[in-house]
């Protein structure tokens, strides 16, 4: 490549550059942060491999049946402290590992100082046990004694430097921690965006170490220090790897086997009686038991990226989990995410060479974008948490970027179009050529629009009266007026007819609910021209009233003419009928007709007057033609209660009941003044009382207005 090539492409690569920096420095901000995170939320939910769980690893929970059972029985919470001596000793007859309490005995028994003796001499009896502290980083007077110095941990100051600081401790009552082996501390945080998703390892106080809960179980399930476990940390804390969850009926999520406090105490009590127990305590052979709670009054459910509503419980035992077999998840470094990201401005970069063909450009980059996405969900399931946000804003930054430039560099002939037909087309239209140079070809296409024709009211008559300039004066005002609220609302400005204005919705471009956009624009326009009578009656012109007429449907559209001149046009019926709506208003004294089609497209956003049943020249079946009055909620009442009450006569003309027609249109006239269409009808009621109409008459009217 010579060294004008390079010129070419040293902007765009200096572009991407800057695209990639930008990404990288805003990794760590709060918004970037916390989609990341939700990210790594869906990898946890959608990723997670169940069966990687440690099957050595079970849940009893004091869950909500349990509390029901016992309380039936007379028994409430919080429970007597010999219940739980009946759970130890259940379990050390099935021969289990090592049981950690996720609950706080801060207090001593209300029923009396011997429970939490023998409670505490069954923790020491029994098997190894791990008992739960909970401390603060506030001081507190009554709490500032830190736990007794056996409990404390020695550890390398890797880990020493991450230990969370405290300086207040609940500890459990002294007659517990004297038969406890380990105590580990409770307090965990949450991320910024209030989910727990890592645990702290170590508490400092009072000049020493002490392990956190899950810290603590996997030290005495495995008899290693923590220096020996070799956590990973992430930000200081340890990322929990979640498998799954316990309490779920989804077989392929479920991860640690959970009992029921109640089965086992039940269980426990049928040994005591000789009793074969429905629960057997081999189920608990070689097992390290968390005993927690998750009844939902028991407030120890917590946000996770699984659930919502996860016990915290379970939080410890996936962390014990990870601490026990080196199950780790781990944050990429910075350097892996560069090279992320690199790799997404190169693909940013190939996409944007195309740019001129929409769908190839647009496809690169989606697809590129899943490549992106799954190199990372792919990390996840190797135990590495890969940025997905960084890379990804990287990637659509840098084709922003790129694309833009391509634009700035290489869109001369878009903008030569652009200017060469913004004067005559509408801006939509403008934008399609553009965007598709092959339009300027000739063709057509059949699409379903509205189509809107105006003209000035007695324009002949008063167009006689101004000289050339005023006239001329008058014309670009009124016409821009009217165009741009077409425009404005979507629409295709076809041409200008003298004071004539033809239109349409629904093409080039689509337009959801046409009908009821072209009701409003045209109501729109009859307002702006009352503002503009009276503009002109002070600059000494005429009034100036317009006409309009709606209609909707099918027609074939497209660039009609000839190759040295063309027109972005639509022919066919409806446009037709459109234009004799305009027209027709003149019969009625109305100044907007719409269609029966226009009517249905419209639905129950307008308020309507319904007027005749016409023929139209071509067509055999008549068609309604109504007034348009006004949109719903918008209307004046009073002319809605006159249209109802003229509506009410058009049955009796169309029955032939001419005399009860003529006096029902009389009533109108006589209530609310002046209304041309009912004179039209008075008129023909009485011709037909003079020459009866045929016997195929239906009540139709042909339209041959102009």
């Amino acid at each position: 490549m010579n060294f004008q090539g390079l010129r070419v492409y040293l902007p765009l690569a200096a572009l991407l550059a800057a695209s990639g920096v930008f990404a990288l420095a805003v990794r760590g901000t709060e918004p970037v942060h916390g989609v990341e995170l939700k990210t790594l939320d869906w990898r946890f939910r959608h990723l997670s491999d169940a069966s990687r769980h440690d099957k050595g690893i079970v849940l009893v929970m004091v869950d909500q049946s349990s509390l029901d059972h016992f309380e039936a029985e007379g028994t409430y919470w919080p429970w007597p402290r010999n219940m739980y001596e009946g759970v130890l000793r259940f379990l050390k007859t099935g021969g289990a590992k090592a049981v950690v309490f996720d609950a706080l005995f801060t207090n001593p028994s209300p029923t009396g100082a011997a429970e939490d003796t023998e409670l505490g001499r069954a923790l020491g009896e029994f098997v190894p046990v791990a008992l739960a502290m909970q401390t603060g980083r506030d001081a507190d007077p009554l709490r500032a004694a830190p736990p007794p110095e056996r409990f404390a941990v020695r550890t390398e100051m890797r880990l020493a430097a991450y230990a969370q600081p405290s300086l207040s401790a609940r500890v459990p009552v002294r007659e517990l921690m004297d038969g406890a082996k380990l105590l580990g501390d409770t307090r965990v945080d949450a991320d910024l965006d209030g989910v727990f998703r890592r645990v702290p390892l170590l508490t400092s106080m009072g000049g020493r170490l002490y392990p956190t809960l899950p810290a603590a179980a996997a030290m005495l399930a495995t008899g290693k220090t923590l220096d020996e476990l070799r956590p990973r940390l992430t930000g200081g804390r340890m990322l929990v790897r979640f498998h799954g969850e316990s309490l779920t009926e989804n077989a392929s999520a479920r991860t640690y086997d959970s009992y029921q406090i109640g089965d086992v105490l039940m269980s426990q009590a049928a040994l005591d009686d000789k009793r074969k127990p429905a629960l057997s305590p081999s189920v608990f052979k070689d097992k390290i038991v968390f005993i927690g709670m998750n009844a939902a009054g028991l407030l120890d459910n917590h946000p996770s990226p699984i659930s919502v509503k996860f016990p915290g419980t379970e939080i410890l035992a996936a962390a014990t989990d990870n601490l026990i077999n080196g199950d780790f998840l781990t944050r990429a470094g910075i350097f892996a995410v560069m090279a992320l990201v690199l790799a997404s401005l190169l693909l940013a970069g190939i996409a944007s060479r195309l740019s001129s063909h929409a769908w190839s450009s647009l496809g690169i980059v989606l697809s590129s974008s899943v490549i992106l996405a799954g190199v990372s969900c792919y990390a996840f399931t190797r135990g590495v948490w890969l940025d997905i946000v960084v890379p990804q804003l990287s990637l659509w930054l840098g084709f922003a970027a790129a694309s833009a430039y391509g634009y700035a560099v290489e869109g001369r002939q878009k903008r030569y179009i652009q200017g060469a037909f913004s004067q005559y087309l509408s801006p939509e239209i403008v934008k399609r050529i553009a965007d598709n140079p092959e339009m300027l070809a000739l063709g057509g296409e059949r699409r379903d629009v509205t189509f809107y024709f105006s003209d000035i009211q007695g324009f002949t008559t008063f167009s006689e009266q101004l000289s050339p300039e005023k006239l001329t004066k008058l014309m670009n005002r009124y016409l821009g007026e009217m165009t741009d609220t077409i425009l404005a609302s979507g629409g295709t400005l076809d041409k200008y007819i003298g004071d004539a204005v033809m239109a349409f919705w629904g093409a080039p471009v689509p337009c959801e609910g046409h009908a009821l956009v072209a009701c409003k624009a045209a109501l729109a326009n009859q307002k702006r021209l009352v503002r503009l009578r009276e503009e002109f009656a002070a600059e000494g012109y005429p009034p100036v009233r317009n006409r309009i007429g709606l209609n909707s449907g099918p027609a074939s559209i497209g660039n009609m003419g000839s190759a040295a001149r063309l027109s972005y046009t639509a022919i066919g019926d409806n446009v037709n009928l459109a234009s004799r709506l305009e027209g027709a208003n003149k019969a009625y004294g109305t100044y907007i007709l719409i269609s029966e089609s226009t009517r249905l497209g419209a639905g129950d956003a307008i308020e309507v007057r319904q007027l005749d049943y016409v023929k139209v020249k071509g067509k055999n079946q008549p068609i309604r033609v109504y007034e348009l009055l006004g949109l719903k909620g918008e209307t004046d009442q009073a002319l809605i209660e006159k249209a109802r009450i003229f509506e009410a006569g058009l049955p009796l003309f169309r029955g032939r009941r001419f005399e009860e027609a003529i006096a029902l249109f009389r009533g109108v006239v006589a209530k609310y003044g002046e209304d041309h269409a009912c004179e039209n009808y008075i008129e023909r009621c009485e011709h037909y009382l003079r020459e009866a109409p045929p016997p195929d008459w239906d009540g139709s009217h042909a339209l041959t207005e102009k």
